[in-house]
């Protein structure tokens, strides 16, 4: 057994590797080996955050600085084989999306999925709900604004699809935003009628319909009609 003095000495020791962790911004030593002691300086990094007014600056600090300090602990556990709950893990996907690194917390959130990782406490939603949310809204915006949203969209609408058993409503969103990319004009607009590929309205129209079928109010049934008066103007 340890001496009370060498288990003091070892408590100010870490105490003072998270502390310098906290201020650095670079983990070492004790605290780049130890899931506690990781988690010890996260708690004091999540509360720096907390001291931020600005999201931007929020983002800014997980973006140059947590990412960074806690990545390499974080692909080491993903590395070793072992599968145990790790809070660390969580919160580090949440924060790869809300940096926009999509391609690292899909692929990771992915594993946490598989070894049923529980999400944050201040997360309300199980990890495949959240992707779907937070990757959703995002695709949402970046379309309507005429921007790219692959491969993200398609690689979470895959998930949703064929793995994923979201609730009616979500995947009903999700149906109706695939209808929905494939009839945006060069303005991100939804316009059928500048869809001239007949086969393009037709998988627009099925996407939509299995929209409905998940949930009847997800608000579809015009923009189907239009589907359908361009479909007959194409044939005639």
């Amino acid at each position: 057994m340890l001496s009370p003095g060498l288990r003091h000495k070892l408590r100010h020791q870490a105490s003072q590797a998270t502390e310098q962790a906290a201020i650095t911004g670079k983990a070492s030593g004790a605290v780049a080996d130890s899931l506690h002691l990781q988690l010890l300086a996260l708690e004091q990094d999540i509360a720096r955050l907390r001291q931020c007014s600005r999201i931007s600056d929020r983002v800014e600090m997980k973006r140059n600085t947590l990412l960074p300090k806690y990545r390499p602990y974080v692909e080491r556990y993903l590395a070793s084989g072992l599968v145990h709950r790790n809070e660390l893990f969580a919160q580090l996907i949440i924060w790869a999306f809300d940096v926009g690194e999509f391609d690292t917390g899909i692929a990771w959130s992915e594993v946490a999925i598989a070894q049923h990782q529980p999400t944050p406490a201040n997360i309300k939603r199980d990890w495949a709900t959240f992707v779907a949310d937070t990757v959703l809204e995002w695709a949402e915006t970046q379309a309507t604004n005429g921007h790219a949203i692959e491969p993200w969209f398609s690689r979470v609408f895959d998930k949703v699809k064929s793995d994923w058993r979201l609730n009616e409503r979500i995947t009903a969103k999700w149906f109706r935003a695939a209808g929905l990319q494939l009839l945006r004009d060069h303005d991100g607009q939804p316009r059928p009628s500048a869809v001239g590929d007949t086969q393009v309205l037709e998988q627009a129209d099925h996407w939509l319909a299995q929209a409905e079928q998940y949930h009847s109010k997800v608000g579809v049934a015009t923009l189907r009609a239009k589907i359908a008066m361009r479909l007959r103007v194409l044939a005639s």
